[in-house]
């Protein structure tokens, strides 16, 4: 009996196992490194900040999503390109919107304001308005390009730069 490949189902997991899979990795690991430090959901704990982080921006995902579905901030997909990614077009893009914010304040809230977490906080939300600029442009044009590699390499040289500085 010959073995028949179908080649009409993309490979790999799907979106929901691949999230699963990554919260229980994640979710394990953080616990793990926690209990061997001795940390376990005290104020230096990683699980915890993750797990607040994780039902936050869930929560605020069923809100955002349908939102940004509904102003059209959906992928814009090349038709050259291979066919399997023609199934994203139109999934929203700009997510990095409401999970970011969600885990900067987080972060604060849970370290008391403490000044290395404001650091922190103030390079991850520039590198978040990177990607911002970057998605924005891909939706402006209505194509797959966004800002220029040595434009983004740049602007993440320069806020790593001033990180460095202060």
């Amino acid at each position: 009996m010959d073995a028949k490949f179908y080649t009409d189902r993309p490979l790999g997991l799907s979106g929901t196992n691949l999230l699963l899979a990554l919260g229980v990795g994640l979710g394990s690991t953080a616990f793990l490194i926690d209990w061997l430090t001795g940390r376990a959901l005290n104020n230096l704990s990683l699980a915890l900040p993750l797990l607040l982080s994780a039902v936050a921006t869930g929560a605020l995902g069923f809100w955002a999503v349908p939102l940004l579905r509904r102003l059209k901030m959906g992928q814009v997909i090349r038709e050259d390109g291979p066919q399997a990614h023609l199934q994203k077009a139109g999934t929203p893009t700009m997510g990095g919107i409401f999970f970011v914010p969600t885990a900067v304040a987080i972060a604060l809230v849970l370290t008391g304001f403490a000044p290395s977490t404001i650091a922190v906080s103030a390079l991850t939300i520039a590198y978040a308005a990177i990607g911002w600029l970057d998605d924005w442009q891909i939706l402006r044009r209505k194509s797959n390009k966004g800002i220029s590699p040595r434009t983004k390499l740049a602007l993440q040289i320069g806020f790593g730069a001033l990180f460095a500085r202060g």
